[in-house]
């Protein structure tokens, strides 16, 4: 994304330099390009007159005035403007000029020969107007001046807009036009296609992540693209060519729709609901102000200017720096990036309306002043999100450690525990021992010593049928549920199914990560075994090194195969980490149900290894289903 910027730039920094060389200015508000045989005079506007035609406009004797910068603000009754040329060639030429605003509703343009005292053609375009109605199909306001050799012109145009009539204007020749266009395409073309990768990164991660921030994210980018594709034209070019009644209000909506979403988007990425106080009631504010505008511009457009969004666009510029600054300065680790890319964009958004006021001169810079900064804008927030997912994940590390180390210390206080009830239990054989003689206080020690030894070997009998390491149940204590399980579904005519299951490639994951690393991955998975076998009657067990078994009393093989593939989904999903590492841990699953031909233990166990076998020869990371075994037929052995 950066190396995107960075071409953006670099491009830009070329465009001044690129074409025929610039003929002298006549004006601070009209560029000439390719014009050396065209002598043009200055800009001059007049306020007013909506209802005018231009023979009128013509031959009134009215105040016009020097047009010296190229914005008039906002004129409800509209304007006009001239210009004189005069085409000092021995040939006919067509030169164009050029209006690079297009979100005016309607400018309309005539050519005026005095020497001839003939009228042209009249133009029209605007955002109101339907491109085939256009004199030239455009982004920007295209208009063809034919001008006769050594013949003098006068440009007369009318301009009505609900918005700032800002008049960036150039007078080219065809040449330049096509060069011009072709370097327009370009710079929209890397603007959107960095959008779409920095769109299409930030999807992946809402699929993987399901953070809300990321859905806000992609919402404030897919806004800022219907602004673009507005301001710069190729919307009403490529998109609705052909509906002015809705292109017309679409300015408007497209900076609202930029102002709401990214407010959405700081109050949930920057959290600022939990700091409270002003910042969060200036926040809720604006963002609430900025959806009534969405929704008026959407139902009502001829109300939306009871909202002064002018003044609140710039309010909500200042007071939402404040808010972020405040949240940098207060501790929040996303609002730092955030502040640097709201106060980039404000800074190029800044250099573009002072170059449309006349402060700064008209150029490639300043034009897309607001482009630059809306992409760079893009990236430094791509980057406060990725920022956000390494101190999230470094915590999670980090909770992961600790939980270890609790594990390891909840294994000493164990063992500590078990020592202590053995030197308890030799102390008491000792006493009874020296009370030998006393035959109540005897009487009274055994039976004491009695009940010790019932809870040590309660304790010891628990300790025996569990496997240490992962908590689940031993071999043995499976084996002997198994058989009472086998008999009370013969005895019912229940289901009964058995899963065999064994880790993918364990042996190669203690060599590469170690024996301690390994012993995590078999708690992992005995956890999830665990947490599917909640049903009475449901028991997981450690069969042995990486191989689990489990027992589904009551379960058909339809039922058993769905727990299986339930299993395996979990485990493949599991986000195990080996120090910055991800592991990837995958479990291949054999499904063996209680048949007729299926009734002893060992063949029914035998039969889910089969399964499991033919899991792994498939490919591993699966589920197999054991073959029905008819009467008579020899189930293979159990693996090894």
């Amino acid at each position: 994304m950066m190396r995107a910027l960075l071409l953006m730039v670099a491009y830009l920094t070329l465009l001044p330099w690129t074409g025929n060389a610039m003929a002298a200015e006549p004006s601070p508000v009209l560029q000439t390009r390719g014009a050396a045989t065209l002598q043009v005079g200055a800009v001059e506007y007049l306020l007013g007159r909506p209802d005018a035609d231009f023979t009128q406009i013509a031959a009134a004797d009215l105040p016009w005035q020097r047009l010296n910068k190229p914005n008039l603000g906002k004129q409800r009754d509209g304007a006009w403007l001239r210009l004189r040329l005069h085409n000092t060639g021995d040939a006919a030429k067509r030169w164009y000029l050029l209006l690079k605003w297009p979100v005016l509703d309607r400018v309309a343009v005539r050519l005026y020969y005095p020497d001839s005292d003939r009228w042209g053609q009249s133009m029209l375009a605007g955002d109101a107007v339907a491109l085939s109605s256009r004199p030239l199909a455009d982004h920007h306001f295209v208009y063809p001046l034919e001008l006769p050799a050594g013949e003098r012109a006068v440009v007369y145009l009318q301009l009505q807009a609900r918005e700032t009539l800002a008049l960036p204007l150039e007078l080219i020749d065809e040449k330049q036009l096509i060069e011009g266009k072709l370097r327009d395409v370009t710079l929209v073309s890397l603007f959107f296609g960095g959008i779409l990768v920095i769109v299409l990164y930030n999807c992946s991660l809402l699929i993987f992540t399901r953070d809300g921030s990321y859905f806000l994210y992609v919402l404030y980018l897919l806004s800022a693209v219907f602004y673009v594709l507005t301001i710069t034209g190729f919307g009403q070019l490529y998109l609705w060519p052909e509906i002015p009644e809705l292109s017309a209000r679409f300015y408007g909506l497209s900076a609202a729709l930029c102002f709401f979403t990214p407010m959405l988007f700081a109050l949930r990425f920057l959290g600022i609901r939990r700091y409270g106080g002003w910042v969060w009631a200036v926040s809720v504010s604006l963002t609430g102000y900025w959806g009534v505008a969405v929704l008026m511009l959407l139902l009502a457009p001829t109300l939306a200017r009871y909202l002064f969004m002018d003044s609140v666009a710039l309010l909500h510029c200042v007071v939402t720096m404040a808010v972020t600054l405040n949240l940098w300065m207060r501790g929040n680790p996303s609002a730092r990036l955030f502040s640097i890319a709201w106060s980039t964009l404000l800074g190029f958004t800044v250099v573009n309306l002072l170059a449309l006021n006349g402060t700064l001169p008209l150029n490639a810079w300043t034009l897309n002043g607001q482009l630059i900064g809306m992409f760079a804008e893009f990236v430094l927030l791509s980057m406060a999100l990725a920022e956000r997912i390494n101190v999230e994940r470094n915590r999670r590390i980090a909770a992961q450690q600790l939980a270890l180390h609790a594990s390891e210390s909840l294994a000493e206080e164990r063992a500590l525990r078990l020592q202590a009830k053995q030197e308890a239990l030799d102390l008491q054989l000792r006493a009874n021992e020296v009370l030998e003689a006393r035959v109540y206080e005897r009487t009274r020690a055994l039976e004491e010593v009695r009940h010790g030894l019932e809870a040590a070997n309660a304790e010891l009998m628990r300790l025996s049928t569990t496997d240490s390491l992962t908590q689940l149940a031993n071999r043995r204590r499976f084996d002997r549920l198994l058989d009472e399980e086998i008999r009370r579904a013969r005895r019912a005519g229940s289901p009964l199914s058995v899963l065999l299951a064994d880790i993918d490639h364990f042996k190669r994951v203690n060599d590469s990560y170690g024996h301690p690393f390994g012993d995590e991955c078999l708690r992992q998975v005995a956890a999830v075994l665990a947490a599917h076998c909640q049903r009475a009657g449901d028991v997981a067990a450690r069969y042995g090194g990486e191989e689990f078994v489990v027992l589904l009393p009551g379960l058909d093989a339809e039922q058993a195969v769905a727990l299986a593939e339930s299993i395996r989904c979990t485990i493949a999903h599991l986000q195990l980490q080996h120090g910055e590492q991800p592991v990837a841990l995958t479990i291949s699953l054999g499904v063996a149900t209680l048949t007729p031909s299926l009734v002893a233990p060992a063949d029914l166990l035998a039969a889910a290894d089969a399964a499991l076998y033919q899991a792994k020869n498939a490919g591993r990371d699966q589920v197999a289903l054991a073959a029905e075994v008819n009467a008579g037929e020899q189930t293979p052995a159990l693996n090894a």
